[in-house]
């Protein structure tokens, strides 16, 4: 193709990937997460107190464990380090706690200590019980996950937008819609590759959590401690859900506009990089090239395997890339012609 006339690239929206995310991060809340902060709400059998330990036990500050009182950050207050010090506590920089055996604690803390022991492990056992019935009924809950029309919504869009850069060039479209088998076919294999991705990920994050819950509470710490600790999992369940809305949705996107393109005629395209200093090496060198559908380049290479992934911008992780439909004039009088 000696001279060439191109469309305007589709650029990615991240408003595509934050809707799945959305629709995923809900998901997991109302699934998991949200019955293990129901568990957990604090209802604590212990009396305000104006003791400075039995405060700091409820507080989830210190927990006492093997003759030994512990901090939570590995760091006592000076408020907390005097008053351990009064009932006789000793520091030892070993083990980074103040060890005074059991017996030689008063009344009033050991019992703060059995009756906040006893809430972690009911609450810790209501919460392994909870996650092992989530994880059971796993497949049943999938089917709530509705991503499917989010991702018909998704192509939709992409449609109007690809439509407009043929206008654009003053270029009549044949196709007046991707034919509904492909369409749903690519809505169809987002899903299911959603679905294999969240099953794995459920079955080792959420037993994990369930196993460390178990642990926390058997080593003393408190149901705020473990609070602390499903909020921040929580946190990188998010995140993980970004990470795979993103190059799920990125897949699908280049999937879709890769066979519309081709339902309006064109064989080849020209690859966009985004060239902001954060390109990969390979992209870099695709830049500006022209390739055909049926014969797209190589975007990944595994430096140890040798190993090697062709495809189109979008197609692998974290790729920024995008491309341009190619054409030249016999092109466009035939596409006249036609219509």
């Amino acid at each position: 193709m000696e001279k060439y006339y191109q469309l305007r690239p589709i650029k990615y929206k991240k408003e595509y990937e934050e809707k799945i995310a959305k629709k995923i991060i809900k998901w997991l809340y109302d699934c998991f997460f949200k019955g293990c902060f129901d568990i957990l709400k604090d209802n604590n059998t212990v009396d305000n107190n104006n003791n400075v330990i039995i405060e700091a036990l409820k507080a989830g500050s210190i927990y006492y464990q093997d003759n030994g009182f512990y901090s939570k950050t590995g760091r006592f207050s000076n408020k907390i380090a005097k008053e351990l010090e009064l009932i006789g506590a000793k520091y030892s920089k070993y083990r980074k706690a103040y060890i005074i055996d059991y017996k030689k604690l008063n009344v009033e803390i050991t019992w703060a200590i059995e009756t906040l022991r006893a809430e972690t492990l009911t609450k810790a056992d209501l919460i392994k019980t909870f996650l092992t019935t989530q994880l059971g009924n796993l497949t049943e809950l999938q089917k709530k996950l509705l991503i499917k029309t989010a991702v018909e919504e998704i192509m939709l869009d992409l449609q109007k937008r690809v439509f407009k850069t043929l206008e654009e060039k003053n270029i009549p479209v044949i196709a007046p819609k991707l034919t509904d088998f492909r369409a749903n076919e690519i809505a169809q294999n987002y899903t299911e590759n959603l679905d294999y991705w969240i099953k794995n990920w459920c079955e080792t994050d959420i037993v994990e959590m369930r196993q460390v819950v178990g642990q926390m509470a058997i080593d003393g710490k408190s149901t705020k401690t473990i609070a602390e600790f499903i909020e921040n999992r929580y946190g990188v369940n998010k995140r993980k859900a970004l990470f795979l809305a993103r190059n799920e949705t990125s897949l699908a996107t280049t999937s879709y506009l890769e066979a519309t393109y081709k339902e309006e005629g064109f064989t080849s395209f020209k690859w966009n990089t985004n060239m902001d200093g954060r390109e990969r090496k390979l992209h870099k060198e695709l830049n500006g090239k022209i390739f055909r559908f049926d014969d797209p380049p190589v975007i990944y290479k595994n430096e140890k395997t040798g190993e090697e992934q062709k495809g189109l911008p979008g197609q692998t992780y974290n790729c920024r890339c995008s491309f341009s439909p190619v054409f030249d004039t016999d092109f466009i009088l035939s596409r006249r012609k036609k219509k």
